[in-house]
């Protein structure tokens, strides 16, 4: 199972490294596919420009549009210097006891 979270635990000067997965998993259902009723294979989705045709995924790139057909593309550079600091991790200043957690605190057990 894939973590949700990674990152660290301080409590003082001890730092332990976690992953944040979920207690249950939510698979009871089949995986279900798209296939042509005819031959019984699966359907596939190309990437197509409008009138130009498929696209290579080495010229796919993220943006979004103004409005009235101007868009703005951005570089994963620019992503970059957008992003967030994060240090992943969580400094514990003191434990409680479960019975003093509001129970919608508690939706889904990690």
């Amino acid at each position: 199972m894939r973590a949700y979270w990674k990152g660290h635990l301080r409590l003082s000067l001890v730092t332990i490294a976690v992953e944040l997965h979920a207690a249950t998993e939510a698979t009871a259902r089949p995986e279900l596919h798209q296939s042509d009723r005819k031959t019984g294979k699966r359907i596939r989705y190309e990437k197509i420009v409008p009138g130009k045709g498929p696209v290579d995924a080495e010229n796919i790139v993220r943006g979004f549009e103004l409005g009235s057909g101007k868009h703005v593309i951005l570089t994963p550079e620019a992503l970059d210097k957008i992003k967030l600091e994060s240090n992943h991790s969580i400094d514990l200043a003191q434990c409680v006891d479960y019975c003093d957690i509001d129970r919608r605190y508690i939706g889904r057990p990690y």
